[in-house]
Protein backbone atom coordinates (compact mmCIF):
# COMPACT_ATOMS: atom_id res chain seq x y z
CA UNK A 1 0.00 0.00 0.00
CA UNK A 2 1.16 3.56 -0.79
CA UNK A 3 0.50 6.77 0.94
CA UNK A 4 -1.73 8.69 -1.81
CA UNK A 5 -0.31 12.32 -2.65
CA UNK A 6 -3.70 14.29 -0.83
CA UNK A 7 -7.00 13.28 0.52
CA UNK A 8 -8.39 15.26 -1.84
CA UNK A 9 -8.62 15.65 -5.40
CA UNK A 10 -11.02 17.97 -7.91
CA UNK A 11 -12.04 15.88 -10.57
CA UNK A 12 -14.26 17.54 -13.92
CA UNK A 13 -17.06 15.12 -12.44
CA UNK A 14 -16.74 16.45 -8.60
CA UNK A 15 -14.80 16.57 -5.69
CA UNK A 16 -13.25 13.09 -4.28
CA UNK A 17 -11.71 12.87 -0.81
CA UNK A 18 -11.08 9.90 2.08
CA UNK A 19 -14.27 8.84 3.52
CA UNK A 20 -14.88 9.41 7.39
CA UNK A 21 -17.51 7.95 10.03
CA UNK A 22 -19.29 11.07 9.38
CA UNK A 23 -20.34 9.88 5.98
CA UNK A 24 -21.62 6.79 6.98
CA UNK A 25 -25.40 8.09 6.68
CA UNK A 26 -24.98 9.35 3.15
CA UNK A 27 -22.65 5.82 1.93
CA UNK A 28 -25.27 3.99 3.24
CA UNK A 29 -28.07 5.64 1.33
CA UNK A 30 -25.86 5.34 -1.98
CA UNK A 31 -25.52 1.32 -1.41
CA UNK A 32 -29.38 1.12 -0.70
CA UNK A 33 -30.17 3.41 -4.01
CA UNK A 34 -27.58 1.93 -5.93
CA UNK A 35 -29.03 -1.70 -4.90
CA UNK A 36 -32.10 -1.24 -5.54
CA UNK A 37 -31.87 0.43 -9.73
CA UNK A 38 -28.81 -1.35 -10.39
CA UNK A 39 -29.33 -5.04 -9.15
CA UNK A 40 -33.22 -4.84 -9.85
CA UNK A 41 -34.45 -8.11 -12.24
CA UNK A 42 -30.65 -9.51 -10.74
CA UNK A 43 -32.20 -9.87 -7.07
CA UNK A 44 -35.74 -10.23 -5.71
CA UNK A 45 -38.17 -6.72 -5.37
CA UNK A 46 -39.30 -7.69 -2.28
CA UNK A 47 -35.61 -8.26 -0.95
CA UNK A 48 -34.79 -4.54 -2.70
CA UNK A 49 -37.57 -3.02 -1.34
CA UNK A 50 -36.70 -4.09 2.04
CA UNK A 51 -33.29 -2.61 2.05
CA UNK A 52 -33.09 -0.06 5.04
CA UNK A 53 -30.56 2.90 5.39
CA UNK A 54 -30.33 2.93 8.90
CA UNK A 55 -28.39 -0.56 9.10
CA UNK A 56 -26.43 0.00 6.84
CA UNK A 57 -25.16 3.04 8.28
CA UNK A 58 -24.05 1.43 11.69
CA UNK A 59 -22.36 -1.04 9.80
CA UNK A 60 -20.70 1.37 7.46
CA UNK A 61 -19.82 4.11 10.42
CA UNK A 62 -17.98 0.52 12.28
CA UNK A 63 -15.89 -0.04 9.46
CA UNK A 64 -15.21 3.96 8.90
CA UNK A 65 -14.10 4.14 12.63
CA UNK A 66 -12.36 0.92 12.20
CA UNK A 67 -9.86 2.13 9.66
CA UNK A 68 -7.18 4.76 11.78
CA UNK A 69 -4.42 2.82 10.38
CA UNK A 70 -5.63 3.00 6.20
CA UNK A 71 -5.37 -0.32 6.13
CA UNK A 72 -8.98 -0.39 4.19
CA UNK A 73 -9.26 3.12 2.48
CA UNK A 74 -12.41 4.65 0.82
CA UNK A 75 -13.29 7.52 -0.94
CA UNK A 76 -16.41 9.35 -1.47
CA UNK A 77 -17.24 11.75 -4.30
CA UNK A 78 -18.94 14.78 -3.68
CA UNK A 79 -20.57 17.34 -5.85
CA UNK A 80 -22.56 20.71 -4.58
CA UNK A 81 -21.68 19.53 -1.15
CA UNK A 82 -23.24 16.14 -0.86
CA UNK A 83 -21.79 12.45 -1.20
CA UNK A 84 -23.04 10.89 -4.01
CA UNK A 85 -20.60 7.99 -4.52
CA UNK A 86 -18.06 6.16 -3.05
CA UNK A 87 -15.33 3.26 -3.00
CA UNK A 88 -13.62 1.09 -0.42
CA UNK A 89 -11.14 -1.23 -0.78
CA UNK A 90 -8.73 -3.16 1.66
CA UNK A 91 -6.53 -6.64 1.81
CA UNK A 92 -8.36 -9.41 -0.67
CA UNK A 93 -10.41 -11.81 0.87
CA UNK A 94 -10.26 -14.85 -0.86
CA UNK A 95 -7.78 -17.11 -0.30
CA UNK A 96 -6.80 -17.82 -3.88
CA UNK A 97 -5.91 -14.30 -4.57
CA UNK A 98 -2.18 -13.41 -3.04
CA UNK A 99 -1.48 -11.13 -0.17
CA UNK A 100 0.20 -9.20 -2.43
CA UNK A 101 -3.14 -7.77 -4.36
CA UNK A 102 -5.95 -5.79 -2.94
CA UNK A 103 -9.53 -5.98 -3.42
CA UNK A 104 -12.39 -3.59 -4.60
CA UNK A 105 -14.98 -4.41 -1.93
CA UNK A 106 -17.09 -1.60 -3.10
CA UNK A 107 -18.29 1.40 -5.42
CA UNK A 108 -21.53 3.23 -5.70
CA UNK A 109 -22.75 6.02 -7.49
CA UNK A 110 -26.74 7.71 -6.72
CA UNK A 111 -28.07 6.49 -10.08
CA UNK A 112 -29.24 9.86 -11.11
CA UNK A 113 -25.15 10.62 -11.11
CA UNK A 114 -24.27 7.73 -12.90
CA UNK A 115 -22.68 8.05 -16.46
CA UNK A 116 -21.17 11.50 -15.42
CA UNK A 117 -17.64 10.13 -14.63
CA UNK A 118 -17.73 9.69 -10.82
CA UNK A 119 -17.45 5.82 -10.96
CA UNK A 120 -13.76 6.09 -13.09
CA UNK A 121 -12.57 8.65 -10.71
CA UNK A 122 -13.30 7.03 -7.79
CA UNK A 123 -12.02 3.47 -9.55
CA UNK A 124 -8.90 5.30 -10.50
CA UNK A 125 -8.67 7.20 -7.14
CA UNK A 126 -8.25 3.58 -5.57
CA UNK A 127 -6.27 2.05 -8.16
CA UNK A 128 -3.85 5.00 -6.85
CA UNK A 129 -3.43 4.11 -3.87
CA UNK A 130 -2.41 0.96 -4.31
CA UNK A 131 0.26 0.93 -6.86
CA UNK A 132 3.49 1.99 -6.57
CA UNK A 133 4.19 -0.46 -3.10
CA UNK A 134 3.85 -3.82 -3.15
CA UNK A 135 0.41 -4.07 -4.39
CA UNK A 136 0.32 -5.96 -8.14
CA UNK A 137 -2.93 -6.71 -8.83
CA UNK A 138 -6.33 -5.79 -7.96
CA UNK A 139 -9.95 -7.79 -7.59
CA UNK A 140 -13.58 -7.07 -7.36
CA UNK A 141 -16.48 -9.21 -7.43
CA UNK A 142 -19.59 -7.94 -9.48
CA UNK A 143 -22.86 -9.77 -10.29
CA UNK A 144 -22.88 -12.48 -13.37
CA UNK A 145 -25.81 -10.73 -14.70
CA UNK A 146 -24.70 -7.09 -13.89
CA UNK A 147 -23.86 -6.27 -17.47
CA UNK A 148 -23.99 -2.57 -17.14
CA UNK A 149 -21.22 -2.91 -14.30
CA UNK A 150 -19.33 -5.43 -16.31
CA UNK A 151 -18.86 -3.31 -19.33
CA UNK A 152 -17.60 -0.66 -17.39
CA UNK A 153 -15.06 -2.62 -15.46
CA UNK A 154 -13.93 -3.84 -18.99
CA UNK A 155 -13.76 -0.27 -20.10
CA UNK A 156 -11.69 0.67 -17.11
CA UNK A 157 -9.26 -2.18 -18.19
CA UNK A 158 -10.34 -5.28 -15.93
CA UNK A 159 -11.17 -8.62 -16.68
CA UNK A 160 -12.82 -11.58 -15.91
CA UNK A 161 -10.44 -14.07 -14.09
CA UNK A 162 -12.35 -17.16 -14.07
CA UNK A 163 -13.65 -17.40 -10.20
CA UNK A 164 -16.90 -17.48 -9.56
CA UNK A 165 -19.38 -17.71 -6.69
CA UNK A 166 -22.77 -18.36 -5.84
CA UNK A 167 -24.79 -15.83 -3.03
CA UNK A 168 -28.18 -16.64 -2.16
CA UNK A 169 -29.69 -13.18 -1.13
CA UNK A 170 -33.82 -12.81 -0.81
CA UNK A 171 -33.96 -16.23 -1.56
CA UNK A 172 -32.78 -15.83 -5.23
CA UNK A 173 -29.55 -17.52 -6.24
CA UNK A 174 -26.97 -14.87 -7.83
CA UNK A 175 -23.56 -15.35 -9.34
CA UNK A 176 -20.86 -13.47 -8.74
CA UNK A 177 -18.23 -13.12 -11.41
CA UNK A 178 -14.07 -11.96 -10.20
CA UNK A 179 -12.07 -9.47 -11.88
CA UNK A 180 -8.85 -8.55 -12.00
CA UNK A 181 -6.89 -5.47 -12.81
CA UNK A 182 -3.00 -5.55 -13.02
CA UNK A 183 -1.29 -2.51 -11.38
CA UNK A 184 1.33 -0.43 -13.67
CA UNK A 185 4.66 -0.01 -11.83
Amino acid sequence: MTSEPSNRRMTEAGLIRRAHAADAHAIAEIVVRGWQTAYRGILPDEFLDSLRVDARETAWREMLGRDADGGTPAWVAERSGRLVGFVSSGPPRDEDVPRSAAEIYAIYVLPQSWRQGLGSDLLETAVEHWQGGETQTLVLWVFEANERARSFYEAMGWQPDGARQELVLGGTAAFEVRYRARLPG
